[in-house]
C-alpha cells in the first residue's frame, strides 16, 4: 500500500475509534492529527498513533505495545505478534480499564 493509502486508511480508524470512545464515561478521548489520546479518571492514558514509515497503527496501554499492520484480505488492522484485531483488543483494554463491556467496531 502507498503511503497516501495508508494514511487515510490509518486517519479512518483512528477517527472511528474517537467517535466510539468520544461519549463513553470514565474516559476523555482526544484525538489531535493522527494521535489518539486516552485517559482516564485514575490518570492512566493509551495513546493510539499513526506511524506513516512502518505503515502501522501503534497502541501503547498498560505499559505493552501493539504495533498493527493493514491486513488486505480481512480488509483490518491486524497485530504483528498477537494477529489480535486494533479495535477488539482496544475494547477489550478499555474494558477492563473501566470494568464494563465496551465493544469497538471498525
Amino acid at each position: 500500500m502507498d503511503e497516501k493509502e495508508f494514511g487515510r486508511r490509518a486517519a479512518e480508524a483512528l477517527r472511528k475509534l474517537d467517535d466510539a470512545l468520544r461519549d463513553l464515561e470514565g474516559v476523555e478521548s482526544d484525538l489531535a492529527g493522527d494521535i489518539l489520546t486516552l485517559e482516564f479518571e485514575d490518570g492512566a492514558k493509551f495513546v493510539v498513533n499513526s506511524h506513516t514509515a512502518a505503515q502501522q497503527i501503534w497502541l501503547s496501554a498498560n505499559m505493552q505495545a501493539w504495533h498493527f499492520g493493514w491486513n488486505d484480505q480481512a480488509q483490518l488492522w491486524r497485530d504483528s505478534r498477537s494477529g489480535a484485531e486494533l479495535f477488539a483488543e482496544l475494547g477489550r483494554l478499555v474494558s477492563e480499564k473501566l470494568a464494563q463491556p465496551v465493544v469497538l467496531k471498525s
